[in-house]
């Protein structure tokens, strides 16, 4: 199996970075997301494991489903961050923060003092694209119960949702930022989210040596995917308008431009040019001064990355 290339942006982010990131992706996934993960699982609902958590913003949607959560992450002031918030939303009952890295997810459980493999699912919220995968599998067999539930799930490109009056030029205006302003700045792991993890190596890539092979039954995965390509998943409303996107929220300028500030794209794009970081010559300026004329005036940007969600079991 082909290791995926880790990036150390997000691992060495700043006490400030990490408050930013935690504000730029505030907010829940949606309810059918989760149900589609509890419609899959057999068994408890005692402990979920979230790798790569960042500052926690699954945990508190999980928490929901499950009576503790254990959130891990290679980024220190990430793991700080979902401390403090973890404290504000008066959790730190049911949810842990552990500083680990993906590949070495096992061995959070003692520290929180759960025994081996006693987590009923581990859920990979954004972040599965960075892992060394052959040695995260092998990690997240070791403390998934058997016939636990591994969920990893990505959200793609932005689209503009197709009722909004002008969306193929608003579309064109998405897309450039993405395929040339940032071209040169995506990592391997952004072309696999962008792809909805279709070629996100599984367990069962990995020829018969590497320590993943065996861990998980092949025979119980499944993909779930919404508004692939832009193309709503939900059917449309009684008036013939095209429905919902799954992510879909109606967003001022300003605060789209703070949720594309915090992406991997962006960041490196900032890191390579500095001075010219938030000036007219930066991409996101450049995008945003594009929009607001198209717009005509309008300050709402109503769209969605498609999702999709990978659901496997681990062997019992």
């Amino acid at each position: 199996m082909a290791t995926t290339p880790r990036d150390p942006t997000f691992r060495v982010f700043t006490a400030e970075q990490a408050a930013a990131y935690a504000s730029g992706r505030a907010g829940s996934y949606p309810d059918a997301l989760y149900q589609s993960i509890m419609n899959f699982h057999h068994g408890k609902r005692e402990l979920c494991l979230d790798v790569g958590t960042g500052p926690g913003k699954a945990v508190w949607d999980l928490l929901n489903y499950f009576d503790r959560c254990i959130g891990c992450d290679a980024g220190a002031e990430m793991i700080e961050q979902a401390k403090k918030d973890a404290a504000r939303l008066g959790v730190t009952d049911r949810a842990a923060f552990v500083l680990a890295p993906a590949e070495s997810c096992a061995d959070t459980l003692a520290q929180p003092n759960f025994p081996p493999a006693s987590a009923d699912v581990i859920t990979v919220a954004m972040a599965a694209h960075w892992f060394d995968l052959p040695a995260f599998y092998a990690s997240a067999a070791q403390a998934l119960r058997p016939g636990g539930t591994l969920a990893m799930w990505t959200a793609s490109s932005y689209y503009c949702h197709p009722a909004v009056p002008n969306h193929e030029a608003i579309q064109r205006i998405l897309t450039e930022l993405e395929d040339g302003h940032l071209a040169d700045y995506m990592a391997e792991g952004n072309k696999l989210t962008r792809g909805g993890y279709e070629q996100l190596p599984l367990p069962w890539s990995s020829s018969n040596n590497e320590p993943s092979s065996g861990l998980f039954d092949e025979t119980s995965f499944q993909r779930r995917d919404w508004d692939r390509d832009g193309v709503p998943s939900a059917p449309a409303l009684a008036d013939g308008t095209p429905g919902p996107f799954l992510l879909g929220k109606s967003r001022t300028m300003e605060q789209a431009i703070a949720t594309m500030s915090s992406s991997g794209p962006v960041i490196r794009w900032r890191q390579a040019h500095p001075e010219k970081a938030e000036t007219e010559e930066d991409p996101l300026m450049v995008t945003e001064k594009r929009l607001r004329e198209i717009m005509d005036g309008a300050d709402e940007l109503v769209g969605s990355p498609s999702c999709s969600l990978l659901l496997m079991r681990r062997k019992d």
